[in-house]
């Protein structure tokens, strides 16, 4: 007989009592039980306010009563690349399968659990050569518990319901709350921020009457093994590195907004005829989540700028801090603003991020 491992993957932004029931449920069939915390190794914003290492935490309290054997791995978001991210999936469910000491995954029977609740749950599609276990949601007075609710309430009401979420799993999250004013603080002015952003898009879309994309553009420049990037001073993302960009004005092309945007916020001393003639190539970025905004579409252009002893010199402007260049090995996604990380890693495929190795430092 297989020994069976269940696979549970989200975000879990943060842990609820029906996380908890999945968890408890999936139990009665195995004791492996493997959850993914996903989009782990992002920075901090409204969407995803919690840190893996918290998140992780979360979900150790809330399951600690549970007879089960709990791995709880880490894993990135690749939103441009479904190949890759199924493939980091199936390299996380090797290792707890080897961790647990079984010798190969041909000998487990593994099992997705969850609840298909929208399309963020197309990947349960992806995994043909293993089966899935559905669950339901839990509902609380006719309505479906969610995190999305739960991060309004935590960071927003001020009586918050701690057993329409689960006592336990809240208390934990609660805690949090409490020992982090600063982070909470930042969270909400994002959070505020991008409502309002929202708000003025729903008022234009209610007139027209269908949905309008905002369109922005972005510059990926690289010189002698770095990249220029800029310290947002504004929110959202405010902090965060980035790459220079911005909307679009209605009197310019894509191109010619990415060449504007990139000289107000780096200020770069290169003559703006020479780094036209740098451009390399271009290409659209337009995930349905890719920005917390709303439909924020955006054209990234890459420029290959001369390999030099010295780079370019550069000063922050505009809605940017600072501007810097970043060594290419040193580039990772925890403090870069939405999917730049993404963009990066398309235009410039030698930025590394070797999943496994971060798998592997968590499952000691």
């Amino acid at each position: 007989m297989k020994n069976k491992v269940i696979v549970f993957i989200g975000r879990f932004q943060p842990f609820h009592v029906g996380h908890y029931n999945v968890v408890k449920n999936a139990s009665k069939v195995s004791p492996n039980i493997l959850i993914l915390v996903g989009s782990s190794y992002r920075p901090r914003s409204w969407k995803n306010p919690f840190k893996f290492n918290e998140r992780r935490n979360f979900i150790e309290e809330s399951c600690s009563e549970l007879d089960i054997n709990l791995g709880i791995l880490p894993l990135v978001d690749t939103l441009y690349n479904d190949r890759t991210w199924a493939s980091n999936v199936r390299a996380a469910v090797n290792i707890y399968i080897r961790n647990r000491g079984f010798s190969s995954v041909n000998e487990c029977e593994v099992i997705l659990t969850g609840y298909e609740k929208d399309n963020s749950s197309l990947y349960l599609k992806w995994f043909p050569e293993w089966s899935w276990m559905p669950m339901n949601a839990i509902n609380h007075k006719d309505v479906i518990i969610n995190a999305k609710d739960f991060r309004q309430d935590l960071f927003f009401e001020d009586s918050f319901n701690s057993e329409k979420y689960g006592v336990k799993e809240s208390k934990t999250v609660l805690e949090w709350i409490n020992n982090n004013p600063a982070h909470v603080e930042v969270i909400r002015e994002e959070a505020k921020f991008n409502m309002k952003y929202k708000e003025k898009i729903k008022e234009a879309e209610d007139i027209f009457g269908y949905p309008i994309p905002i369109n922005t553009s972005d510059s990926v420049v690289v010189q002698s093994g770095h990249i220029l990037m800029v310290r947002r001073g504004v929110s959202p993302g405010k902090g965060l590195l980035a790459l220079p960009g911005g909307h679009i004005n209605r009197d310019e092309t894509a191109f010619d907004a990415a060449v504007r945007e990139l000289y107000e916020e780096s200020r770069l001393n290169m003559p703006k005829g020479a780094m036209r003639g740098r451009f390399k190539e271009s290409k659209v970025f337009d995930h349905p989540e890719r920005s917390e905004r709303g439909w924020v579409r955006t054209e990234a252009f890459l420029f290959e700028l001369e390999d030099k002893a010295t780079l370019e010199k550069v000063k922050g402007g505009d809605d940017a801090a600072l501007a810097v260049w970043v060594p290419i090995n040193e580039i990772t996604p925890d403090e870069i603003f939405e999917d730049h990380f993404d963009i990066i890693q398309t235009l410039v495929p030698e930025v590394p991020f070797a999943y496994s190795s971060i798998v592997m430092a968590h499952s000691s």
